[in-house]
């Protein structure tokens, strides 16, 4: 069993587009589309095979009666072939029948993985989704131009014998017959001898025997859409000798009761889609109602009464409306004045009936302007006010001026120039956004006096910290010549003495050094001066100078640095601050014993710097936080390890700076990978030593 499209649908369908996309999909050169018509199956569309389509047409007739994806794959010896790859996608109703196929073939044998597959079949899904809305938009359109005729008609026969032809013609169902109430009390059915197709020699006894019918109250296909109310259907009715396969019929009502009922058929088994079905009950809906009012004159006075107390309810609603709502004849004179606008203007609606608008509540400097605006108007039709909400000054009767919101328009685009308009008071609202716009201008005052303190602030930072550079920098230079003897021979305990002066004293000039740094960042002036540099020969010197630190705790320090130069452009002094700064924390936060990697490699055109170590790691959830300034782990600060928070902050800004990126990958007592990567030098050329990116470092 299967639904069918009729012609007028598929007509204004487009299917170039789908095929071409389902040939590129598929990567195969034949792709088109199949629809029932008419209870036959026509290929539409078709790209890639101009000739021999009978194979492709079997094809798809396979995927209508299997109802599922279809894919065919033969080889080429296959005899009397000529297509070796099919594939296929029902196309279903909206009753969820097919109603065609959307395929792809290919007279080579060809694989489709289930990627490829199920694009098709949600590009199927896509032209499901057209067709239903074709389907519905043509419903639209048979109800609209039904709708409209049955009102004009002027008896019954003719409203039947429209609803005939037009489902008849939307819905692709050969035959139509309409029954009416036999009148005699007992709601049986007979015939109203009104018919669609009744020329085709297939119903000719059909008609017969429904013209001498005469169907019992709640029996037989119309006797039970009559008595529901609404459309029923027969999937199989067994006729097929009559030309009746199947077969739906709905009444034609109004509140009074059933009208009619209108019943098609078709010498196939099949169903109406729920589009037809829809279109049945809101057709047999309004033709009853047409009908019932053609005979029913007291309707009309329904009609006049339900106006009448529509429009005293659109003036109360006028008359209470929070807005002014002013109506003006041609002339500009007042016609209409509601309570609103009393209180907003001061004029009384007995005292501005009749009145010029402009002699009222339009300010002098404006009246021209409204004068010049009606006349233009009345002239080319074309105003500069209408259907625009606008911001005008008005006229209060005391002389006072106050900002009003004026949406102005014609209740009629025909005949003699009348205006209605909403009026609005908006001097709250005008007074809000002065406030707001005078709290916005003392926002930016203070947000400028903020500025100018944080500049005060840096240059003070700057400033004191250059002051204590200074001095520290000569006692770590006297610090040098003690340790050096050159006052004289340190006991071992003067010694010892210096060496904590001296640790301390490195310590406080790298704070120094830190808020300097930080303090030319913010400034802007910390610009690295970038030249061609060895990454290798900066790592190794780096290396070396945290040697004595690691070898102090006992840490094994391992160089996987490949021989072949791997140049950056980069500030030497800059880059060596920040690998200086990732190793020393490697070996700080490591425990003794302990061992931290350093690898510098090429791939591509990246050089990767990577540290990583055995230490204390850092917990996951403080990783987002740690190159914020002066952030340090709270691991960090449990195992009183000194730092600032500065350091990575400052790593961050230089490897930026260098066009690279930092990232690290840490677990609370696993250990901590930082990973830099700078783009590499593209004057110096492809080495050989390039690596590929498959192995952790």
């Amino acid at each position: 069993m299967s639904t069918t499209l009729p012609p007028a649908i598929t007509e204004r369908l487009e299917f170039g587009a789908t095929t071409l996309v389902a040939a590129s999909l598929g990567r195969v050169p034949i792709a088109g589309v199949a629809l029932l018509e008419a209870d036959e199956l026509r290929l539409l569309e078709v790209r890639g095979m101009p000739r021999g389509q009978d194979e492709l047409l079997s094809l798809c007739r396979q995927t209508v009666e299997a109802d599922e994806l279809v894919v065919i794959a033969q080889p080429r010896r296959s005899l009397g072939r000529a297509i070796h790859l099919f594939a296929g996608v029902p196309i279903r109703g909206d009753d969820l029948l097919p109603i065609g196929v959307l395929f792809v073939a290919s007279r080579e044998v060809r694989h489709l993985d289930n990627v490829v597959l199920e694009a098709l079949l949600a590009l199927g899904g896509q032209l499901e989704r057209e067709l239903g809305a074709e389907r519905a938009t043509r419903a639209r359109e048979v109800r609209g131009r039904v709708v409209s005729k049955v009102w004009g008609a002027s008896d019954l026969a003719e409203v039947l014998q429209l609803c005939l032809d037009e489902v008849c013609a939307h819905a692709g169902w050969p035959f139509g017959h309409a029954c009416v109430p036999a009148g005699d009390g007992t709601g049986d059915l007979v015939s109203a001898k009104l018919w669609h197709g009744a020329d085709d020699d297939r119903f000719g006894r059909l008609r017969e025997i429904l013209a001498e019918t005469r169907v019992s109250a709640g029996t037989g296909l119309s006797g039970e859409a009559a008595a529901a109310l609404g459309p029923k259907w027969m999937d199989d009715l067994g006729l097929d000798g009559l030309g009746a396969g199947s077969g739906f019929a709905f009444p034609v009502h109004s509140e009074d009761g059933v009208v009619a009922v209108l019943e098609f058929f078709a010498p196939d088994v099949r169903r109406p889609g729920q589009c037809v079905l829809d279109l049945a009950t809101e057709l047999g809906r309004e033709a009853g109602l047409a009908v019932a009012r053609m005979s029913d004159r007291a309707e009309l006075a329904r009609c006049q009464a339900t106006l009448r107390e529509t429009l005293h309810r659109l003036r109360t609603l006028i008359g209470t409306a929070h807005d002014a709502f002013i109506a003006l004849d041609g002339d500009g004179r007042v016609t209409e004045w509601n309570a609103a606008a009393e209180r907003m203007f001061g004029w009384p609606r007995a005292d501005i009936m009749g009145r010029t608008l402009a002699n009222t509540i339009v300010p002098q400097r404006f009246r021209a302007d409204h004068v010049a605006g009606i006349a233009r108007l009345e002239a080319t039709g074309e105003g500069s006010v209408l259907g625009r909400r606008i911001e005008l000054a008005a006229l209060h009767r005391d002389g006072q001026e106050f900002p009003i919101e004026l949406y102005v328009w014609q209740p009629e685009p025909t005949g003699p120039y009348r205006f209605n308009a909403f009026v609005r008071d908006i001097s709250e609202r005008k007074e809000a956004e002065r406030a707001l716009r005078d709290a916005f201008a003392r926002e930016q005052e203070v947000v400028e006096e903020l500025r100018g303190l944080d500049r005060v602030k840096t240059e003070f930072v700057a400033n004191v910290s250059h002051e204590l550079r200074t001095p520290l920098t000569s006692i770590s230079g006297y610090l040098e010549l003690l340790v050096d003897g050159t006052a004289g021979d340190l006991t071992e305990d003067q010694r010892e003495m210096t060496s904590i002066i001296q640790r301390n004293t490195r310590r406080l000039l790298r704070l120094v050094e830190d808020i300097l740094t930080v303090g030319k960042i913010d400034s802007g002036q910390f610009q690295p001066s970038v030249e061609p540099t060895d990454l290798g020969s900066l790592v190794e010197a780096v290396v070396e100078s945290v040697e004595p630190a690691a070898a102090r705790k006992a840490i094994t320090l391992v160089r996987q640095v490949t021989p072949d130069p791997i140049m950056v452009r980069a500030d030497p002094d800059q880059l060596d601050r920040a690998l200086l700064n990732v190793l020393s924390n490697a070996v700080k936060f490591t425990q003794a014993v302990g061992t931290v990697v350093i690898r510098v490699r090429r791939i591509g055109d990246e050089a990767r710097i990577t540290v990583a170590d055995t230490g204390i790691g850092i917990p996951q959830d403080e990783l987002p936080k740690l190159f914020s300034r002066f952030f340090r782990s709270s691991l960090a600060i449990e195992h009183e390890i000194q730092g600032t928070g500065l350091g990575l902050a400052i790593v961050k800004h230089i490897v930026d700076r260098h066009g690279g990126n930092i990232s690290v990958a840490s677990r609370a007592g696993e250990g901590t990978m930082v990973t830099i990567v700078l783009p590499v030098d593209p004057e110096a050329g492809s080495e050989a030593g390039s690596e590929a990116d498959s192995a952790q470092p």
